[in-house]
């Protein structure tokens, strides 16, 4: 048939295309809404998530929780997807029922390392890596840190006072990432030498290597990527669509297929006893175990524990050195407390920082408002009723909680755009439990929750032993946010350094 009623076949085939694709996008829309349960209007392609792409995911949600409450589904392009604040349900979705919602999202990174790390697996994978790597997280383990993280403390410190000669404002949140990544300071340098005891040259190398390709990919195309990966992650997987650069994961696997070989080396009693080690062991020891993990999953977890391991507490740290200077009697306890701890234990280690209850409750507040994730989730295994409400979840639907919407919400955190480390001082008990998800909360919460607070209060502590942050004429009194999805990133903090007499 040349044509239907007059109209030609060229002008109704991409029409009858564009139809087929237009009802399979849209075939779930209504799907929430047909199950009683209150929806954010879908839009074509994107879902609820709208054309304002570049708006922060965290503040969208917020609107989204306090227009909708505690339960209420949106669309992630044409995939309904679950949102629950609900205490109760939390605690039964990320706890009680927990085998029912064990697994990630599928997401796939597009390249063969990270997609093998431990975040990505679920069942007996997920389970047998998780204990592999355990062990590399015990106070013993963090207490022979100690050393490294005094080292990269200092090179943090000198680097910083280094950069703010004559009184000069910088932008800490774009100092920190050049200077702590490419000039060694305590991110890069944490996730390096004091987990995996690499020789930092290498480290060095790949990052001032590949540094700018990467700042420059993230920025223009990073975010666009992601976002095409998690609205339509069947397509991703076919054409593998890589979120990160091959080839700097690459050039990082030779760095850690270098270390394996040198420590092949050395005698037992050299070998370090740190989380390469233990998984280079957990690998030889597997005769029993139902999944086989080789070279290349140790490689994985490497590489997946530096890319986590530097964002988090990065972040964290840009907002804490921010919020010390625009709340200078904050800054100021902290400091007593710095000089108490220096002159009662006779210096700053993983013991003596421990036991800083100010700083400790400084942290976990930062946290609170600026939580790094602004979303929790878990992907359902098999279909379940949720909680006690009626509602059976398909297998497949991905159960969401708005992070960074709960930890500002006024019913369990009074005045909550206000940074007050006596939320963590007082009585505990008084908090409401599963309101706050710094790190995540259940059996998949974050693994290297230890370290990364050691981490931020390490530098913390020392910073403050040598400096004050001051404001500065470009500084604001709340950090702007970065218009992105994901992560929770200022896009300036900008800051006076004042050195202590």
């Amino acid at each position: 048939m040349m044509d239907f009623f007059g109209i030609p076949a060229y002008i109704l085939f991409p029409l009858g295309l564009f139809l087929a694709f237009y009802l399979y996008m849209t075939r779930n829309y209504g799907y929430w809404k047909n199950r009683g349960i209150p929806e954010v209007p879908p839009r074509f392609l994107v879902g609820s998530i709208g054309w304002n792409i570049k708006c922060h995911q965290g503040k969208q949600e917020q609107e989204w929780y306090n227009k909708y409450g505690k339960i209420f589904g949106i669309y992630e392009g044409p995939y309904p997807t679950l949102l629950i604040a609900d205490p109760e349900l939390i605690k039964a979705v990320f706890v009680k029922d927990f085998h029912y919602f064990s697994a990630q999202r599928n997401f796939r990174f597009g390249n063969r390392i990270l997609d093998r790390g431990v975040f990505m697996q679920t069942g007996e994978r997920w389970k047998q890596l998780r204990s592999m790597m355990s062990p590399s997280f015990t106070s013993g383990k963090l207490r022979l840190m100690d050393n490294s993280v005094d080292d990269c403390c200092q090179t943090f410190i000198n680097n910083i006072i280094e950069e703010s000669e004559g009184g000069k404002e910088v932008d800490i949140n774009k100092y920190k990432f050049e200077i702590s990544i490419e000039r060694s300071s305590s991110a890069a340098d944490f996730a390096s030498s004091s987990a995996l005891s690499f020789n930092l040259v290498p480290i060095r190398a790949f990052v001032q290597f590949k540094g700018n390709r990467v700042r420059r990919v993230s920025k223009v195309i990073l975010m666009y990527v992601i976002i095409f990966a998690v609205l339509f992650p069947a397509v991703a997987r076919l054409v593998r669509l890589a979120v990160f650069d091959p080839q700097s994961l690459d050039f990082f696997k030779l760095v850690i297929d270098d270390v394996i070989n040198k420590r092949k080396l050395l005698k037992k009693d050299e070998i370090p006893r740190d989380f390469l080690q233990l998984l280079l062991e957990a690998i030889e020891n597997q005769e029993n175990k139902t999944e086989k993990f080789d070279l290349e999953d140790v490689v994985s977890q490497c590489v997946t524990f530096f890319v986590a391991g530097y964002f988090g507490p990065t972040l964290t740290l840009s907002y804490s050195v921010h919020e010390l200077a625009v709340n200078p009697d904050i800054q100021e306890k902290l400091i007593n407390e710095v000089d108490e701890t220096i002159k009662k234990s006779g210096g700053l280690n993983y013991d003596s920082v421990s036991e800083m209850k100010y700083l400790n409750a400084f942290v976990q507040e930062v946290l609170r408002k600026y939580p790094p994730g602004v979303r929790l989730e878990r992907r359902v295994v098999e279909d379940h009723e949720l909680g006690d409400t009626g509602i059976v979840v398909e297998k497949g639907t991905i159960i969401g909680v708005p992070v960074y919407a709960l930890n500002h919400d006024p019913k369990y955190f009074p005045d909550p755009d206000k940074l007050d480390p006596e939320r963590f001082l007082s009585d505990k008990s008084n908090m409401l439990p599963f309101t706050n998800f710094s790190f995540g909360v259940g059996p998949r919460n974050c693994i290297g929750m230890r370290f990364a607070l050691m981490e931020v209060k390490m530098a913390l502590a020392k910073t403050l032993q040598h400096l004050r942050f001051k404001p500065g004429i470009n500084t604001k009194k709340e950090p702007e946010l970065l218009l992105a999805r994901g992560f929770n990133r200022p896009k300036h903090v900008y800051l006076k350094i004042e050195l202590r007499k």
